[in-house]
């Protein structure tokens, strides 16, 4: 399930698309200290392997999405 669900959130940033915490959580019965750990160790993988990308967190810390470094 973890796989699973931290491609999802892969593929969904990858597309152009934000991630809101608390509709992913509730539609995979995650919680949210989960979620974070999700978000944490794709951040480290961006990081790591595509460093020109990095995920970033709406004022309000409820969406994620990805940007490419200039």
């Amino acid at each position: 399930m973890k796989t699973e669900l931290m491609l999802l959130l892969y593929d969904v940033l990858l597309e152009g698309q934000n991630v809101r915490r608390v509709n992913f959580c509730r539609e995979h019965d995650i919680s949210q200290r989960t979620f974070y750990r999700y978000i944490r160790e794709l951040t480290d993988f961006f990081r790591r392997h595509k460093p020109d990308y990095v995920i970033g967190i709406s004022d309000d810390g409820g969406e994620y999405f990805l940007n490419k470094v200039p």
